[in-house]
């Protein structure tokens, strides 16, 4: 197989340890680079039930003949669920020319550790929260973040009080300033950032800069470019990829895929892990996306866009 590196002089042995990450780190990275490209490795099936927002699925088994349509720009964050399988990743990378890479050892142990570092809760905040838990009954115990509306990349929070009682099992306690503060796994990967706070009517609110969702506002057409523009096509420049939207006809949505999209293989699990998902989470009006790419090259034979 052909490597980028064949084209350089780099003899240097890998060492997994210079790229590997704690959650802390990985989480924080993701959140802050300006150009970062996050691949799970894990089965369909796996990424279907639970994934970090804008991550780009790419099971293992097809990692290394894919490896051409990594980008050389930006960093590429990796994770998985076997240990081995993201050290050999890692190493292909390595092998292949690329040096702006970083890995955790696997999907459980990044969403296992989470701690009180991953959220920032202000000092009225605290106040309020103290406060309210001593005035209340032994069996309000503790506030829990909740996800209210979520899409591909970014959600809004809540923040309500709970009974430990009414706590399922799964859910992680973490340890905030003596105040025990309670995440299910579903909001873990968009957590590490979050800051609570009071507002101007003195109640708690929890958001995150970053991955806050923004109201989207104009025609459909104009919604849907948007969503193409901030999250989708982030997403799919990974693989040096775009989408571009065609047509609104008939509440349906026609893309078409361009650059590394065209003609690649898990084309139908981008669409429909991903650019389905992102789109119709955020425009209820939209019923269906399709997928209107001559993906063989030449003229595509079954789409004709509507007469102006």
């Amino acid at each position: 197989m052909f490597k980028f590196s064949d084209l350089s002089d780099k003899d240097e042995e890998f060492n997994a340890q210079n790229h590997l990450l704690t959650p802390k780190k990985f989480f924080e990275k993701r959140r802050t680079a300006k150009k970062v490209y996050v691949f799970d490795l894990r089965s369909s099936e796996n990424f279907e039930t639970s994934h970090l927002p804008g991550a780009h699925n790419l099971p293992f088994e097809h990692f290394e003949d894919s490896i051409y349509q990594m980008p050389f720009s930006g960093e590429i964050m990796l994770y998985g669920g076997d240990e081995k399988e993201l050290f050999s990743a890692a190493e292909i990378l390595y092998d292949n020319g690329f040096e702006i890479f970083s890995f955790i050892d696997s999907y459980d142990s990044l969403i296992g550790g989470v701690d009180a570092s991953f959220i920032d809760i202000s000092p009225k905040a605290q106040d309020h929260i103290k406060k309210f838990l001593n005035a209340s009954s032994e069996k309000i115990q503790g506030v829990s973040i909740i996800i209210e509306t979520k899409t591909e990349r970014k959600a809004n929070y809540s923040i309500q009080f709970i009974e430990l009682s009414d706590t399922p099992a799964e859910n992680i306690s973490i340890d905030f300033e003596n105040i025990p503060v309670l995440v299910s796994k579903e909001v873990i990967p968009y957590l590490e950032g979050t800051e609570v706070d009071l507002n101007d009517k003195g109640e708690l609110e929890a958001f995150n800069p970053s991955m806050s969702i923004t109201e989207i506002s104009g025609s459909v057409e104009e919604q849907i470019q948007h969503v193409l523009d901030e999250e989708v096509n982030p997403m799919v420049a990974s693989h040096g990829g775009v989408v571009s939207l065609l047509e609104v006809k008939d509440q349906n949505a026609y893309l078409e895929f361009g650059g590394g999209c065209q003609g690649c293989g898990m084309i139908d699990v981008t669409l429909k892990q991903g650019v389905e998902v992102m789109i119709k989470a955020q425009i209820p009006d939209i019923e269906a996306i399709y997928d209107v790419t001559d993906h063989a090259g030449g003229t595509n034979p079954y789409y004709q866009p509507s007469e102006k």
